[in-house]
């Protein structure tokens, strides 16, 4: 046997054919269907709703819903502040107006001879109708003739002074003071006993509450 013949034949070589990608046409849509997104999609437009009770219609009674609970809000808070500012005025008003008096009260009140007290000396409720308050101040142990009384109110300013007044055979000092002139607050009554010379020397302290 020759040579050729005891080889074999290599076989012919397998080509490799490449995948290609083929853009088919769809089908046209059957009849009756809807595109995704488009005007007929109900999950866009959700038909058969009314429109107060679509998403977007929902969100915006909500929000004007909130709106007007927060106007009414303050609107409740403006009507309480009102009203609160127009109690305060009428009381400011009744305790600045003079008016005439019903009864009298007399008051005894023994003053500090070193300074004023750390607590008041007498406190009393605010008279309602006015009262005439007869306010009598011992000052027996004072050896002066005639003094000086001033009273001032705490956080506003002074209120009355009374000059060269003399106590009476009872060694009291007498004031009569129309209770309307007074709205409520600490007082703080100074008395001074003139000298001689004209000259004033620190006689007692006093500290009145009206409540």
């Amino acid at each position: 046997m020759s040579a050729k013949a005891g080889k074999k034949k290599k076989p012919p070589p397998r080509w490799r054919r490449h995948l290609v990608q083929a853009e088919l046409e769809l089908p046209p849509p059957a009849a009756g269907a809807t595109a995704p997104g488009g005007a007929a999609d109900p999950q866009v437009f959700e038909p058969g709703l009314p429109w107060w009770q679509r998403a977007r219609s929902v969100a915006a009674l909500a929000a004007v819903a909130l709106l007007l609970a927060v106007v009414a809000a303050y609107s409740l808070f403006a009507a309480g502040r009102d009203r609160r500012l127009a109690v305060e005025s009428a009381d400011l008003a009744r305790s600045l107006t003079l008016r005439a008096i019903t009864a009298e009260r007399p008051l005894h009140i023994a003053p500090n001879r070193r300074s004023f007290s750390a607590q008041p000396d007498a406190t009393i409720d605010y008279p309602e109708p006015p009262e005439m308050l007869d306010l009598f101040l011992p000052v027996g142990y004072a050896d002066f003739d005639a003094f000086w009384v001033a009273i001032d109110k705490v956080d506003e300013g002074r209120v009355l002074v009374i000059q060269r007044i003399a106590p009476d055979s009872n060694k009291d000092l007498r004031l009569s003071l129309n209770s309307s002139s007074f709205g409520p607050g600490e007082y703080r009554i100074r008395l001074q006993g003139y000298t001689w010379d004209g000259g004033r020397v620190d006689a007692g302290w006093v500290r009145l509450r009206v409540q």
